[in-house]
């Protein structure tokens, strides 16, 4: 069985008011948190039923958002 819940200071606090006696040994998964927009998360939306033309357009998208990047770090008095 398995319960949700989030970290409060250095305690789990369960969903719904669950309560587990004092002393219970549990195991706690972290869940990851989709950043909108990434990678993963179009992923999770999609499921790996998308085809390869269009995760290479993804792809190309991404190369030339972070080329665009580098270059106006470069360009930048400020950078």
């Amino acid at each position: 069985m398995s319960y949700r819940g989030v970290v409060k200071g250095d305690c789990v606090v369960f969903e719904h008011g669950i309560k587990l006696p004092e002393g219970t040994p549990v195991d706690v998964t972290p869940i990851p948190v989709r950043v909108k927009g990434t990678p993963s998360a179009l992923l999770e939306v999609w499921g790996s039923d998308v085809p390869d033309e269009a995760w290479d357009a993804v792809e190309r998208a991404l190369a030339e958002l972070d080329h665009a990047d580098r270059e106006y770090e470069r360009r930048s008095p400020h950078g």
